[in-house]
Formats: structure tokens, sequence, C-alpha cells
């Protein structure tokens, strides 16, 4: 009799090992849309607009250079799910979804057993307009409220922060994947009470008013996110859990004459804040190589214990940020973008608005820019010249001429093969929205 009870508690104890030692880490991604990595204090921003997001990525690992492949919102979600181009995943414009055959971190995780739950709350991820409910058992796309008190439905920061806190407390069956997404500071900007920055030296132009309003939102949008964090530690979830902070691309505020993003390939919509905070990753960890947003998937996975997909183009970053292998050095990042959306327009301008509209990549200090419709080159140098005013391309300079050679051949390698999912996806309530988004206007 009492061998047999050392054998039950051998048993049971063996057995509690190897439930703890089995269990993966559950991973929590917050997303903000349209979030510049300049005006957040972290990155040096002058205004107090992000405590919570600072305390967040200071409580791990940071990029200063990380960048979007692509800025706007479906096709820069689409790569972010898939670590694949826009290009490849045929979500190429907003208003396009991405194609069924694209493997998704979603999937793969629901493979892997973790209970899945999505809280978007931009319109452009309407699962119909996206096709990123792929893996989810819980894609909540239904969005009522008017945010911004006109036509365009979506779903405010708060409510974004009580679903997602809701969903938490209903003690989902672990592992499990947690996508809460905030559409604030996407434009129209408004601004919210006790958010609102007014210092006396700022100039008085509709510019800098925008801006106030931008930075408004940003602020309301982190004080909501430092409520999700807070009920995070209560539930003890940050104790086994990786939290993912990334924005899907920046906002022009009037640089380069443009207010909006999708159009260019400029810093101010391509860099973008990219954090991750969980055990074993040292904290308060400012990286300064290069990172892209096709990085997140393969790290995620990575940190997970779960192998990439096999068409993931990204890095897996866990061993450089834990210090067990060298940062690769002289990364290359490519860029592309597309027209804003579709408009409905039929067939033929579909087809000729298939293609690209700007190209480009960066390499350390060099960032190279093709205008494809004006065959139009722009180098620039990010150190010399941040702002990105002076072109230094010209026919005659051996560089020039180097790393135009290395771009060309890199579109024409997929510029006749370009993928593009359903193009009958946007009703005409669906294009109206985007419309009033602005999408339809770039």
């Amino acid at each position: 009799m009492k061998l047999l009870k050392k054998v039950l508690v051998t048993l049971a104890l063996f057995l509690f090992i190897s439930d703890i030692s089995w269990s993966k880490p559950n991973l929590i991604l917050i997303s903000v849309d349209t979030l510049r990595q300049d005006h957040l204090g972290i990155y040096g921003y002058d205004r107090n607009t992000s405590p919570n997001i600072d305390r967040l990525l200071k409580s791990g690992a940071w990029f200063d250079k990380a960048d979007c492949n692509v800025p706007l919102t479906t096709p820069s979600f689409a790569s972010l799910m898939s670590s694949r181009y826009p290009h490849e995943t045929g979500a190429t414009r907003n208003g396009i979804p991405m194609l069924d055959g694209m493997e998704t971190l979603s999937e793969i995780l629901k493979q892997n057993g973790y209970s899945t739950a999505a809280i978007l709350s931009n319109w452009p991820l309407k699962k119909n307009l996206s096709n990123l409910q792929k893996g989810f058992d819980l894609y909540d796309d239904k969005f009522y409220e008017k945010r911004w008190l006109f036509f365009n439905d979506e779903r405010d920061a708060k409510e974004v922060t009580s679903l997602a806190a809701s969903w938490l407390e209903s003690k989902p069956k672990p592992p499990f994947l947690l996508w809460a997404h905030y559409s604030e500071p996407h434009s129209p900007y408004q601004f919210h009470r006790g958010f609102v920055f007014n210092e006396p030296n700022r100039p008085d132009t509709e510019t800098q008013t925008k801006i106030d309003a931008y930075d408004s939102e940003v602020a309301y949008a982190d004080s909501q996110i430092g409520i999700l964090l807070n009920k995070i530690r209560e539930l003890k979830l940050d104790q086994n859990s990786l939290i993912v902070f990334i924005a899907d691309h920046g906002e022009n505020l009037g640089e380069h004459g443009y207010l909006g993003h999708g159009r260019y390939l400029y810093q101010e919509s391509i860099r973008i804040p990219f954090g991750v905070s969980g055990p074993g990753i040292p904290s308060n960890q400012k990286i300064e190589s290069q990172a892209e947003l096709l990085d997140f998937a393969p790290t995620a996975l990575g940190y997970l214990g779960i192998p990439p997909g096999k068409m993931m183009r990204g890095r897996n970053l866990i061993q450089p940020i834990k210090g067990e292998i060298p940062w690769e050095k002289n990364r290359l990042i490519y860029l592309e973008t597309f027209p804003g959306a579709v408009r409905g327009e039929g067939a033929q301008n579909l087809a000729n608005t298939k293609k690209p509209i700007w190209i480009g990549f960066q390499l350390n200090e060099v960032k190279l820019l093709y205008y494809i419709p004006g065959s139009r080159w722009q180098m620039l140098n990010l150190n010399a010249d941040p702002q990105e005013l002076k072109n230094l391309a010209d026919p005659a300079n051996q560089n020039f001429i180097l790393y135009s050679d290395h771009l060309l051949k890199w579109f024409h390698s997929w510029e006749h093969s370009i993928a593009q999912g359903n193009t009958d996806a946007l009703t005409e309530s669906d294009r109206k929205k985007l419309e009033a988004l602005g999408y339809l206007n770039k």
C-alpha cells in the first residue's frame, strides 16, 4: 500500500512538472494604427503623450530603427501576420483582402493549441476586407458606434480595452493569443478631454492644430493601453506572456506637403515603434540595429518555441535580443506602396493600378526610392539629411548605379506575378467608409 501511494505521488509530481515544462507562453499583441515613432516619449518626443507605452517598452527591448514595409493598414497587417510582402499576400490595397493561401501567425498558433482572439477597431481590418480572421476563435470586428460623430463607424479605444480585458477575465484556455488593435490616432484626428497640449509658444497654424489633435489621440490611446496593461498585471499574465507593441505604419503631418499615409515612403510614414517584453527579455534595452515589420511573426514564434512558417521572410530576433548571437549588420529593408484603396471603378482601372506606385529599400543610412508611374529616382542619406529633402540620385554616381540596379532587379523578379486578392470584396457601404477615412483620395 505504501509503495502504491509512493508511485502515485511520484506520478502526480511528474505530471505536474511535465505540465509546467510543456506549457507555452501566451502572446499579447497590442497594435496602434497610424502611430509615428517620433511622437512617443521613449523615442524623444517633448510632449508627454505616451507614459504607459513608454513603461511597457522600457520593461523589455525596443527598436530605434524599425520600419514597416508598406504604409497602408490592410496590406501592413497582412504582412505582419504572414511575414510576406504585399505583392505576395494579395492585400496590396485597402479594400482588397489577403489571399486564402497565406499562412499566418494566428493559424500556426491555433494549430499548436492556442486559444486566439482579436479585438479590432479599424474598418479596413473587417474580415471581408482583410481575410485576417483565419486562425482566430474570436475575430471581433463588429463596430456600431460612430467614433467621429459622422458616417464612418469605428471602435473607440475605451471599448477596445474593455473588450480585451473582459476576454482576459474570462480565463481563456492557455496558452493564448490576444490581439488588441487601437485606431487612434488615425485621421480624422479629434481632441480628447483631458489629453490636450496647449503650449503657448506653438505656432497657430492649421498644420499645428492637426498635430495637436493627433497628439491628443495618441495620449488618449495610451491611457487606455495603460488600463489594459494594468489588467494584464492584475491577472499576473505578464509572468508568462510575450507582450509585443507595434504600429502598422506612421503618418505624414505636413512633411513633404502631405498629410496622411500610403502615398509616399518617407520616414514619417515608414518608421514605427516596435518592442517586445516578457520573461527572459532583457529590460530597458534600446536596440540600434535595423528591424522591420516582417520580423514580428518569426520573432513571436521564436519566443514561443514554434518554428516559423515556411514562406516567412522576416527574421527571428529573439536570439540577438537575448545576446545569444550578434546582430546582423548592413541589413537591407525593402519597401513598397500601392494606391490607397479600391474605388470600385472597374476591372480595367484595377489592372492599371495593380503595380506599386513607389518601391524602395533602406540600407543603413542610404534610402533609395523609385516612383514607377513617372520613372523618377530619389537617393537619400538619412544621417546627413533626416528630413529627406536632398535628392542625391545621380546617373554618374557609381553607388547610385549599383543601388538602382539592385532595386530594379528585385522589382523585376516579381512585377509580373503580383498577387491580388478578391477585388469584389468591397461593398458600397465599405467604399463610403473608406472614403470617409481618406483612403479613396490616395
